[in-house]
């Protein structure tokens, strides 16, 4: 048995628990242990995940799809025709 085993959140500092109980005690201790005297800041993903939601949506669009792409990405129905906005789609003719 490994002594780090009997490890529990509450033996950690208090700014260690709530990272202990998302990504457990073993993965807290080996992020302290890889980073060590460095303090943390996550910035927002929120950048990133819009990205790739408007990415989806114009992937997977199929000229009718609104509704289930809104529910597909948390998005409004108009928000989705807004991201598709000026798309143009791949199946219909060019006349001009």
């Amino acid at each position: 048995m490994n002594w780090l085993d009997d490890i529990t959140a509450k033996d950690l500092p208090e700014q260690y628990h709530e990272m202990a109980a998302t990504i457990g005690v073993e993965n807290t201790l080996k992020l302290a242990e890889k980073f060590p005297k460095q303090p943390f800041y996550f910035i927002g993903l929120e950048v990133v995940i819009e990205k790739k939601k408007k990415d989806y949506i114009r992937k997977n669009f199929k000229g009718n799809n609104h509704k289930e792409l809104a529910k597909a990405t948390g998005y409004s129905e108009r928000w989705v025709y807004e991201i598709l906005k000026g798309e143009k789609d791949d199946k219909q003719v060019d006349l001009f």
